[in-house]
This record gives C-alpha cells, structure tokens and sequence, in this order.
C-alpha cells in the first residue's frame, strides 16, 4: 500500500495560482504482472471522503486487486482533502450550537441578531481567500486526470458510487483521456434534478414491491390491489390515523421495513413478508414486528438462533412498538452491530492509552479527576452546555495553566484538588491536556463539517436546477404522494441553508453526458437515495453503455451483493463482454403468503 498527498491547483484554469493538497492511497494489485491501467474508486457525498473508511471499501475491492492496482483518494472539500474548506473558527465559536442536541443538522440556526453558523463559515473562507465556486465537480474531474498521471498510470478505470457517479460521467464528459471503462452503482445523472427528485427512490422502491407481488400470481391472489393498500396506510399513518396496540404508528414506523434495506448491508431481506406487513397494518389484525416473528412463521429471512433473539428482546420492550421496531431493525443487522461495538470499543481503548501512555503521571490523574468530579453541569442542561462551550474554547489562544484552572473555578465543585494537579503538570504534561481538549471537539466539527461540504457542492451546482416547488410537484406526481411528509422538513432545512452560498451555473453541467466509453450502469430497487431507474437513465445517451437494476441491494449495490463486484470484476477485464442477468436474479426470495390469505 501506497499513500500521500498530490497537489492540485484550485483553479485548473490557473495552475500557478493556489493549489490543494488531495490525500490518496494505492492498494497495489496482488501479481508480480499487472494491468497497466488501475481501478480508481471515486467516492460519494459530495464531501464524504473515503480514506477515514478506507478497511471497509478496502476488502470491498480486493477483488479486482488480483489484477489491478486499487486507487482511492479524498475529493477537494470532503475528508482528508477538506481542510481548505473548514471553517475552524466559526465552529469553535458557535461550538454550543454544534453540541446543543437541539441544533438542526444543516447549521442555519442565529445567535442573538447575528448571521447563522454556515453563513458565518462561508463568511470566513472568504475572508481566507478560498475561492468555493472552484470547489465543484468540474474541477473535480480535472483533479481525476492529475492524480492518476501524478500517479503514473497513462491508463486507468473508474468505479464510482453516489455522488462518485455524477464525477465519473463529469470525468468522461470534461477529461476523458486515458480512461478506458467505467462502472457507476447508485447513479446520479447529472441531467436528474436530485433536490427535486429527492423522494422519487423510495417511492421507486415502495412500486418495486407492489410490481413483482403483482407479477407473482400467489402473492397477487392473496395481497389484491396492494398500491392501493399501501397508500391507504401511509395517509392514515401521516394522518396520525393509524394505530396498534392502541398507540398511533408514525410514517417512519410503516416505511422501516422498506428503508431499513438500504442501509442494512449484510442482513436478510424482509421483502418476502412486506406485503403481509401492509395488509396486516390495513387490518389492524396484529402488530407487524409481532406478526413477522411470531410462531409458525419464519420466513427464511431470519435465522432461528437470530429470530429467538429477536422474540427475547420484543418481549422486553412490549407496549412500545416504534422502540420494538427499531431494535429489531438494529440487532437484525449483526454485521453492522458488530462493527459499532468495535469502533466504540476501539475508541474508549484509544483514549485510555493515550491518557495514561501519552498524558504523563499527573496529566493521566487529572484527566480521571476530572472525569469524577462534579458541578451544576452534572444535571442543569444549560449549564452543561456552557461548561462544554468553555472547554471547548481551550482549542483557541494560549495553552496555559491560567486559562486551565480558570476553567477549572467556574465549572467544577472541590476544585482545589484540580487546581493543584494543573499547578503540578510540567509543560509536556500540559500540552498533552490541551490535546485531548482538542481531540473532545472532533465528532460534532465533523459531522457539521460533512454538511457543509455536501452543501458547498450542492447550493452552487444543484439548488438553482432544482427549487421547493418542482420538489411539490414531482412529489405529488408520484405513485405515493403521501412521502412528502416525509421529506418536505429537510428539503426546506436545506434550501434555507443554500441562502448563504452563491449559485454557480456552469453552460451544459446539466446536460446529459455523451460518450462511447464502455460503461456498466447499476441500479439497486432498494435504494431510497438515488432512484433505480436512473442507471437506465444514464446510459441513454452513452452508446457503450449498459444498465442493469439488482433488486435486492441498497444504495451501491456492490457493498449488498457479492455478484455485483464479480460482475465489474469482469466488466473491467473485458469491457466488451455482454452483461447477463445472472446478477440481477440472484437472491431473489418468495413472497410469503399468510395463511389466512389463502
């Protein structure tokens, strides 16, 4: 394995100007002779990154390792690659907003009369000189063509997903040299108006289940007409009509079962008992969880050993079916719990060594001191919140004993013992304090630094393509109208947040791409972000191209079904090869029919 970073000018139409540094890795292939030309893997978002991921879409493309280098590297304004775009000091100044667990996930909120948290960012990129209309999918796809040359591959492969679709055709449209195939999975066109379009997916997926029950002749004679079921009981639900167990069932509750594919990777399909699980909530009949677990019916989805835990847990949350949902949904996913509990497990190690390895004698007691002392903060949520902001602070300005034990005095009770050991720490010791402070504003910075590069794409590319009203209308025109509910509140959070940003049109972005680049399209039925049907779209004005929807996979239809990787495994091999079903027709399960539905 190669890593490093490649230089890149902000602007390529001015390569003397400001340049960016972009951080890759080269996982080299596993032969003594390799193919010349590597796969490049373009990662999602826009501002995702992949490198603080990297062990996961590392044993995903190992596959193609066995003949090819691997290539993966952070995009300008996501992960690695996106310190040019952070705004450090508008965060650590509003940390409080960053903390507050009432805090809107996109930032907009004000303090007192002052601009919002995102307007404050931009505000201090500009003030930085950080050009942000350099910062798109254009320049993005000229950054491709310079890493790989920098790299050294005259000739390569480009495997994108999500947004890494939208870059991989911007690539084949703007900087095409050297590139010799493509293989986009959960793609997003360009010409797609995404904000617009934003509940189309699940609305594509929710179809997906009523056209292949339709299809099936047993499951059509026992679940009749069941779009008109399932639309009947998603207005009841957004009505707040619907109920079980006496308890009224919100919308997100009756849709898990079809959004929980998405993003459950390793789990079983619940797609054989979806149709039950609608027509049961129609009836008011029996709890769905209750109805899909209990005895006489276990569906090949789960495991006996997995459906008796299941059934204990159900047990010790009865009269809570939302709750009861949610943790079926969570621990079903064993691959998925597991790696939680690692990373957390991973986590709670790393801090402990550091405190007692890198923190020194005294360094290492006060921070446990610390830990066990009390305070108002302890069980006033305002003062918590002002003690975390204060801590949070100690990032900024000199690090000094004086500003330590300050912080000491105003927030914690019994200091004097604190105040001692801060009195007692030698330089190294303190350094080592003021770095853990740091490290403790990490997750929320970036988590809001995630939104913010999503956003710095997406308000200057996308918002002027797309407004709220094409977002009612293409809702409403959908086979269930009724998901606006569901989405409406995010799509206003974000149009609000794009106020702070400038629109940047860009002549024929929007455009559908053409090119005769040998490309595989895939789609995934059970992708809720970026619709199936959009891979077909995609390939129409690409002669070379071919489109292929798989069913049973979530968004990236690669990370769910093993066949898809085998399939661009030998796609990239052979660019020519003729692209079977074989793929899309595998896993493919039976719709379970109740038998009082015989």
């Amino acid at each position: 394995m190669v890593c490093g970073t490649i230089s890149v000018p902000e602007d390529h139409g001015a390569p003397e100007g400001r340049t960016i540094p972009l951080f890759f890795t080269v996982l080299k292939a596993e032969t003594d002779y390799p193919a010349p030309d590597p796969l490049l893997h373009l990662h999602g978002g826009p501002g995702g990154g992949i490198l603080g991921s990297f062990a996961g879409f590392a044993q995903l493309f190992e596959p193609f390792r066995r003949t090819r280098d691997v290539v993966m590297f952070d995009q300008r304004a996501a992960g690695l690659s996106g310190a040019s775009t952070s705004c450090f000091e508008a965060m650590r100044a509003h940390i409080d907003l960053l903390i507050d667990p009432e805090f809107e996930e996109y930032g907009t909120e004000e303090i007192g009369d002052g601009p919002g948290l995102t307007e404050r960012c931009v505000g201090e990129l500009s003030t930085r000189d950080i050009d942000l209309s350099k910062y798109n999918t254009l320049e993005n796809a000229r950054d491709v063509r310079a890493v790989m040359t920098g790299l050294g591959y005259e000739a390569y492969n480009l495997y994108g997903i999500s947004y890494g679709t939208k870059l991989s055709l911007e690539v084949m449209r703007s900087a095409p040299e050297g590139l010799r195939a493509v293989i986009l999975d959960g793609v997003a066109p360009p010409h797609v108006k995404l904000y617009d379009t934003i509940a189309t997916p699940l609305d594509e997926a929710i179809g997906m289940v009523v056209d292949l029950c339709a299809a099936d002749a047993a499951c059509d004679a026992a679940y009749p007409d069941l779009g008109g079921v399932i639309t009947g009981v998603l207005e009841k639900a957004a009505a707040g009509e619907l109920e079980m167990n006496g308890e009224p069932v919100p919308l997100e509750f009756v849709l898990a079962p079809i959004m929980v594919r998405n993003g459950a990777y390793r789990r079983e399909s619940l797609t054989p008992v979806i149709p039950a699980l609608m027509y049961e909530l129609s009836e008011g009949v029996t709890p769905t969880w209750d109805a899909l677990l209990a005895d006489g019916l276990q569906p090949d989805t789960l495991s006996d050993v997995r459906a008796e835990e299941v059934r204990a847990r159900i047990a010790e949350l009865e009269g809570d079916p939302q709750r009861a949902a949610e943790t079926v949904i969570a621990e079903a996913d064993q691959t998925k719990a597991a790696s939680m509990a690692l990373n957390h497990s991973l986590e709670q190690l790393h801090v402990a060594l550091q405190r007692d390895r890198d923190l020194g004698p005294l360094g290492a007691l006060f921070d446990r001191e610390l830990q066990r002392s009390g305070g108002a903060w302890r069980e006033d949520p305002e003062a918590a919140l002002a003690a975390m902001r204060d801590y949070l602070e100690l990032q900024t300005g000199r690090r000094s004993k004086v500003r330590l034990a300050a912080f000491v005095a105003r927030h914690f009770e019994d200091d004097e013992r604190l105040l001692a050991l801060i009195e007692a720490m030698n330089e190294e010791e303190l350094e080592q304090v003021y770095r853990i402070i740091a490290v403790a504003a990490d997750r929320p910075e970036h988590e809001y630094l995630g939104n913010l590069h999503l956003a710095v794409y997406a308000c200057q590319e996308d918002i002027p393509y797309n407004s709220f009203e094409g977002f009612e209308e293409t809702t409403a025109a959908g086979r269930f109208p009724v998901l606006r509910d569901l989405w409406a509140p995010e799509i206003g959070t974000f149009y609000e947040m794009c106020g702070a940003f400038e629109p940047v049109e860009r002549e024929g972005f929007h455009e559908p791409v053409v090119s005769d680049i040998p490309t595989l399209s895939i789609g995934s039925g059970w992708d809720i972000q970026t619709a199936a049907s959009w891979a077909e779209k995609a390939v129409e004005t690409l002669p070379n191209g071919h489109a292929i929807i798989i069913p049973e996979a979530g968004h990236g239809a690669a990370i769910y079904q093993s066949c898809v990787i085998d399939m661009g495994v030998a796609f990239i091999n052979d660019p020519s090869m003729q692209i079977d079903d074989r793929c899309r027709a595998a896993a493919m399960p039976e719709f379970w029919i109740r038998p009082t539905a015989e």
